[in-house]
C-alpha cells in the first residue's frame, strides 16, 4: 500500500491556483508556442476568451488565494460557510470551464469554439482547454466542500453565549 502524503486545504489551493491560471491565459499565450485550439492569434482578445476562460479563471484564482491565505487560520467551527460557498463556487467555475467550449457557441450563435484539427490534437485541445481545467477545478472544490462539512461542529457542540446563563438561584422567601 502506497502513502501519498498528505493533503490539506493549503496544497489544494496551489493545485486551484495553478490549473485556474493555466485555464484562465491558455488561449492567449498558447498561440504562441504552437497550441492553438480556436484558431486565433496570441493574445487575441475576445467576447469569446473573456468568457470562457479567462473570467472563470480570474475567479479560480482568486478564490484559491482566498482560501490559502485563509487555510492557516481555519479551524473547527469558524469560517466553515464561506468555504463550503467558495467550493460551490469552484465547482461551478470548473463545470463551466468542462462544458463552455460547446456551450458558448450556442449562446453566442457563432462558430464551434475548436477548429477542425488530427484526433490525437483534438484530444489535447479538449484535454488542455475544457476538460483538464475544468475537472481538476471542480474536484478542487469538492474537496473544499467536503472539508467544510467534514470539519464542521454538531449542533450539539455549539453554544452561544445567550445560551449559556447563571444558574438561578431561588432563595426562600423572607418571612
Amino acid at each position: 500500500m502506497t502513502n501519498v502524503g498528505h493533503f490539506g486545504l493549503g496544497t489544494v489551493s496551489l493545485l486551484l491556483i495553478g490549473i485556474s491560471a493555466w485555464g484562465g491565459i491558455i488561449p492567449f499565450v498558447g498561440p504562441t508556442f504552437g497550441y492553438n485550439a480556436d484558431g486565433t492569434a496570441s493574445w487575441h482578445w475576445s467576447l469569446t476568451h473573456a468568457v470562457v476562460a479567462l473570467i472563470p479563471g480570474a475567479i479560480g484564482v482568486f478564490v484559491g488565494m482566498m482560501v490559502l491565505a485563509g487555510s492557516r487560520g481555519l479551524v473547527v467551527g469558524r469560517g466553515r460557510m464561506s468555504l463550503a460557498g467558495a467550493g460551490l463556487l469552484i465547482v461551478a467555475c470548473g463545470a463551466w470551464f468542462a462544458i463552455a467550449p460547446w456551450a458558448w457557441p450556442v449562446v453566442d450563435n457563432a462558430r464551434s469554439y475548436f477548429v477542425f484539427a488530427s484526433p490525437l490534437r483534438t484530444l489535447a485541445n479538449v484535454g488542455g482547454y475544457a476538460l483538464g481545467p475544468g475537472v481538476i477545478a471542480a474536484g478542487c472544490g469538492a474537496f473544499f466542500m467536503g472539508w467544510a462539512s467534514r470539519h464542521q461542529r454538531s449542533a450539539g457542540t455549539v453554544m452561544s453565549r445567550e445560551m449559556v446563563t447563571e444558574p438561578a438561584t431561588t432563595a426562600a422567601p423572607v418571612e
